[in-house]
């Protein structure tokens, strides 16, 4: 006798086309989480947020406003001032936020050694000059403008702090304009005059620091508006902000400050990725600028010369400050004179800076301070072509990027003729900018900012 199995029990599937069988055997999709797109993911805006370090906001808002800090804002003696009171809260606001250094930023390191350094050199200063009962004071306020490189990269933690920090820096420039243009038309005229130079917010230092200061944020915020993805507002407030810088910049009179800010805009635009879109408007801009410029300035641009049968009073000085660093350097090579000794009638007997960052470093620091100097400007160069590769067209990161590269070239440029390095109300930005381009491939995916 043959066992013959059973048939299994027929299912309501059985009983269905195969169409129907495919339906019902199909694997039901996960619950979709609150907020999440229709892939799953939560989109770009669902951003957690962070504790913010206000008193840094308030810092960078007020950094460049040195009219306000000095005029308004009262100095109560014991080294509690603006800028000691406001850099400790700050610190210890990016200390409550909880954040970190950008991680494999050798910057950083630089930076430190850099630091290091200069208070042993303040020390070195001490054998070669008798006056220096201020060098403590300004060696403070110098390391206390690169902090800012710290603060910020350890008070932004998401995209929407980073915003933040970049409107705290673009809330003044209005009222910067307002300053320099109320300054120039009260000396205003037709021909140029050195009695033009306005310093603007920057009463306690001069024109070409001032200069200096727009021509970072002109080109930082004009690589924002070229080349991220903004909403109308936005793009709007850059417009407003670059013409504000460019105004400051046209009315210090500053000769450097004119070259230093054409080529760092036509490096942001040739580092683009859409560099091509910008020819046409780069064209017309260069047929029309000379035709609307008012005439003291195309006066004082076409002052600038370097033959020595045309140089003017300030030019011609200037080589002989670099005769008498660079003769100093060669009598001290390894570690110079010290910091800020060159202006001390012990080693330049005209008493003036060697208006060249370069050459002053290499009197003053010698190779060591040469060195460190060296490794920070390029190491800022090869974070900023690494983040250019990196970070996605359109983005803020990659503006960051790019700004920081026309700014870069602004600030080697303007050093050549000038301190544009050491005053924390004129550097105070670039660190600044800097730092949220460190900090911004840690960062989460970010959106179009509102």
């Amino acid at each position: 006798m043959t066992y013959k199995r059973p048939d299994p029990p027929r299912t309501p599937a059985d009983r269905f086309p195969l169409a129907a069988k495919a339906l019902l055997t199909q694997t039901m999709p996960a619950p979709r989480r609150p907020g999440a797109d229709a892939s799953g993911a939560r989109p770009v805006a669902a951003e957690k947020m962070h504790r913010q370090n206000w008193p840094l906001y308030l810092f960078l808002f007020l950094l460049p406003l040195q009219n306000i800090q000095f005029g308004y804002i009262p100095n109560l003696g014991a080294g509690l001032n603006f800028l000691n009171v406001m850099f400790l809260t700050s610190l210890a606001g990016a200390f409550m936020v909880g954040g970190r250094l950008a991680r494999g930023a050798s910057l950083n390191a630089w930076i430190f050694a850099y630091m290091v350094y200069t208070v042993i050199s303040m020390f070195i200063s001490n054998r070669y000059v008798g006056d220096n009962a201020n060098h403590f004071a300004i060696v403070k306020d110098h390391l206390i403008g690169m902090s800012v490189l710290f603060l910020v990269q350890m008070s932004v933690r998401d995209w929407k702090t980073a915003r933040r920090m970049i409107i705290a820096m673009m809330l003044p420039l209005p009222y910067i304009a307002k300053v320099a243009w109320l300054q120039h038309m009260s000396v205003a005229s037709w021909h140029y005059s050195d009695d033009l130079r306005i310093p603007a917010t920057f009463g306690l230092l001069g024109a070409n620091e001032f200069a200096a200061f727009c021509v970072t944020v002109a080109t930082v915020l004009f690589a924002f508006l070229l080349s991220a993805r903004l909403s109308r507002v936005w793009k709007i407030a850059l417009a407003v902000g670059i013409g504000c810088m460019v105004m400051g910049v046209l009315y210090a009179y500053s000769r450097t400050a004119y070259v230093a800010l054409i080529l760092g805009l036509v490096t942001v635009i040739l580092a683009w990725r859409g560099r091509w879109k910008m020819m046409v408007p780069l064209l017309l801009a260069v047929a029309i600028l000379p035709a609307v410029l008012p005439s003291s300035v195309v006066e004082r641009f076409d002052s600038t010369s370097v033959e020595e049968t045309d140089r003017d009073e300030s030019t011609e000085m200037r080589f002989v400050y670099w005769g008498i660093a660079w003769d100093n350097f060669k009598a001290h090579p390894l570690t110079g004179t010290g910091f800020h000794s060159f202006q001390h009638p012990e080693i330049n007997p005209y008493v003036k800076d060697t208006h060249n960052l370069y050459i002053r470093t290499l009197s003053e620091g010698g190779l060591i301070g040469a060195v460190l100097l060296l490794g920070i400007l390029l190491s800022i160069l090869f974070a900023a072509r690494r983040e250019l590769a990196r970070a996605g067209s359109g983005t803020l990161h990659y503006a960051l990027a790019l700004g920081v590269v026309g700014a870069w070239m602004g600030l080697v440029c303007g050093n050549l003729f000038g301190d544009r390095f050491t005053h924390y109300p004129m550097i105070g930005y670039f660190w600044a900018f800097t730092a949220l381009m460190l900090k911004a491939r840690e960062l989460p995916r970010e959106g179009i900012a509102k």
